[in-house]
């Protein structure tokens, strides 16, 4: 896992175009408010995409809204971002083996603004999340429905040869 400041150049878009991908997440899920208020909080890291990378989220999730003093969020949001992880990871890595390999080829971003947070996770593939009926025997399918539960609102980047973000908004309010 690796973290870097809001200034950092780990933090434009993998693709190099220099946009920041959690900016495109919050778009959608922060317009600026009434005062022309943005984001007050900012934390994002670079995970590697193996095993160990949704403990790290976790981890690195649970630090962050503590840090922030929103221990209310931190079970809700650490579920969420494991979620988003294991779809990214499942689908967004897989698609992509013309892509170069990176040392991060998966990115979780964790924006504040008042009692929400922003929950986003870039990855290199171009494919969308679908939220599909899930089979009630199956072991698995069932992450963007446990997301659309403890979120507020839930989406995605339009894909483009960078990948794609999806995100999730919980809030304590």
């Amino acid at each position: 896992m690796t973290t870097h400041p809001a200034d950092s150049a780990g933090n434009a878009a993998p693709d190099g175009s220099g946009r920041h991908w959690l900016a495109m997440a919050a778009r959608g899920a922060f317009p600026l408010d009434d005062n022309g208020q943005g984001p007050s909080g900012f934390a994002a890291c670079g995970l590697a995409g193996d095993l160990e990378a949704a403990g790290q989220a976790r981890q690195f999730t649970r630090s962050t809204l503590t840090g922030w003093g929103m221990p209310a969020l931190v079970d809700n949001a650490a579920i969420i971002v494991s979620e988003l992880l294991s779809n990214a990871m499942r689908y967004g890595l897989t698609t992509s083996a013309q892509l170069p390999v990176q040392p991060h080829p998966v990115w979780l971003g964790l924006l504040r603004r008042g009692t929400t947070v922003l929950c986003a996770v870039c990855d290199p593939g171009t494919g969308v999340p679908v939220l599909k009926e899930p089979d009630y025997l199956a072991e698995s399918g069932r992450g963007l429905h446990v997301i659309d539960a403890l979120s507020e609102a839930w989406g995605w980047t339009p894909p483009d040869r960078g990948g794609k973000v999806v995100w999730a908004a919980v809030s304590a309010g």
